[in-house]
């Protein structure tokens, strides 16, 4: 029933926007009875959480990095890849993305997840998380990634330049700064 109930809040939050979305109107629309919904999810944060979950969850599947290829491009690797998975998503992200903010209860949910899934692409290019150095790590790519997401949500190009680009720069300064530190 997630998947039907989920769908149902992707469709609101695509044609409404964040802001607009409630659990209501997903039940409304779909003719799903709120229970099911309150089954499900908590609060609306947990409705993005799901979707980034599973963009994660996607990445993780995919990805192949080889034990040679350094932790820069591999964080490259990761990062476009899962840009790649929020592709389908994108209007719904882009939405979310503009209105989240405003809706400081939203905040402390999606903030947390975004920190555990930056965690999970650095476990992926090889790159503990764990200490001060791996807080650190966590820390710059998750201000890295959410940079880079404003780029990639304007960034109409078949071949994602704009955003390959703006992520490949702030990897770039990441590193110097990470051997400055000593961290990466």
């Amino acid at each position: 029933m997630k998947d039907k109930t989920f769908e149902a809040c992707l469709k609101v939050i695509q044609n409404e926007g964040w802001k607009a979305f409630t659990f209501e109107k997903a039940s409304t629309g779909s003719g799903i009875p709120l229970a099911k919904f309150h089954a499900q999810f908590s609060c609306p944060a947990d409705v993005m959480v799901h979707l980034f979950t599973m963009i994660d969850e996607d990445v993780l599947k995919s990805i192949d990095i080889s034990k040679e290829t350094s932790h820069k491009d591999a964080l490259f690797e990761i990062l476009m890849a899962r840009f790649d998975a929020a592709t389908p998503y994108k209007p719904i992200i882009k939405s979310f993305w503009h209105d989240w903010l405003r809706a400081s209860e939203d905040a402390p949910g999606i903030l947390c997840h975004g920190y555990s899934s930056m965690a999970w692409m650095l476990e992926a290019a090889g790159l503990s998380t764990r200490g001060f150095s791996g807080i650190l790590r966590v820390q710059g790519l998750t201000t890295l990634y959410l940079y880079t997401v404003k780029t990639w949500l304007e960034d109409d190009s078949p071949d994602l330049g704009k955003t390959m680009v703006a992520l490949d720069d702030g990897l770039g300064k990441l590193e110097k700064a990470a051997k400055v530190l000593k961290f990466f």
